[in-house]
């Protein structure tokens, strides 16, 4: 996917995949192989993509066309890196009444040692997505 800067250059934008971890965000770029990542936090493990891939840029000679140019990093989560980045601010045990999944389910999911089917991950994003808008529209009488 190409979009035109002001100037009308093609900007390549690439897909940067977060996934959760017992310890660490893990990161990879979709479809080029051998650039990945990790770090503590959000913005540690997106430092650290960005640094593989100065690194892949020094030491490779056959650089991808995907690399070449402009390009711009569009960040998304799978099911693991959604888990874990959310269970910061909603719990399992209310991801559990939110979603009608199983608490240590999951965790499991979040901390990467199960992997859910693709349509129990359509479910918990649904049912997350869900809860925060009925939470948007929600008002206070004050």
């Amino acid at each position: 996917m190409e979009t035109q800067t002001s100037e009308s250059r093609a900007v390549k934008k690439l897909k940067a995949v977060i996934t959760g971890g017992k310890d660490q965000y893990g990161i990879w770029l979709e479809g080029i192989p051998g650039i990945c990542g990790a770090g503590d936090t959000l913005e540690a493990t997106k430092d650290n993509l960005t640094e593989a891939i100065k690194i892949y840029m020094e030491i490779r000679s056959d650089i991808p066309e995907e690399l070449k140019g402009e390009y711009e990093i569009e960040y998304t989560f799978d099911t693991s890196g959604f888990l874990k980045y959310y269970s910061k601010y909603i719990s399992f045990a209310a991801m559990k009444e939110i979603t009608g999944i199983a608490q240590k389910q999951l965790w499991d999911y979040a901390n990467g040692y199960r992997h859910p089917k693709k349509e129990t991950s359509e479910k918990i994003v649904k049912s997350i997505c869900s809860f925060g808008e009925s939470v948007s529209q929600t008002s206070l009488y004050i």
